[in-house]
Order: C-alpha cells, then structure tokens, then sequence
C-alpha cells in the first residue's frame, strides 16, 4: 500500500460513494487525502470526531471496492503532548490498495 495524495478531480468518485448519513467519514477522507500521515490530535481537531476508527471503518466498507482505504500506524517513536509525555497517538493516512496481493502470484 502506498500513501495517497489526491486531488479534487481524483477525490471526488470516492466522495460521492461515501453516504451522506456519515458525514464525518466524508470530512476524515477529505482531510486524509491531502494530510497523510496526521496524528491523532489534528485528525480529531480537523473532523471533530473523537473515535476516528468508527468512521473509517465505515468509510473503508466503500472505499475498499475504489481500491483505497483509510488506515493508521504508530510512529517510530511516541508523539508526546504538552507535558512532554508519550501519548497513544496514532498516524492516519488514506491508502491506495495495491492491484493484487503480493502474494498473488504463488497461489
């Protein structure tokens, strides 16, 4: 998987297969596909939702059918917050799904 950066024009087919319903998975992709790699802390902020993972796993159920997904890992090392503490944050980036598994070919 890579990290997708997307434009309006790319963008919008993944918008529009997102449902109005949720309109926070809509604002995470949004935000996602032009901050990859955002921490926690700036993905709550910039969507106002507290657990993240509830929308993306709602948003990836669509996204994952356009080849996209949205996903998350630690990073190298701990994010601290302002009292200079390790904090549980994560890195979230919206993912292009590579056209076929790596191991495809063996099987």
């Amino acid at each position: 998987m890579v990290v997708a950066i997307l434009g309006a024009d790319e963008l919008t087919p993944l918008m529009d297969s997102l449902p109005d319903s949720r309109p926070a998975s809509k604002r995470l992709v949004e935000f996602l596909s032009t901050n990859p790699h955002a921490p926690t802390a700036a993905v709550n902020n910039a969507i106002a939702v507290s657990n993240i993972s509830q929308e993306a796993n709602a948003a990836n159920r669509k996204l994952y059918f356009l080849g996209f997904m949205v996903g998350c890992m630690r990073p190298p090392v701990p994010l601290k917050n302002r009292f200079k503490q390790d904090t549980a944050q994560h890195l979230w980036s919206l993912y292009k799904l590579p056209k076929e598994a790596a191991n495809d070919s063996e099987y």
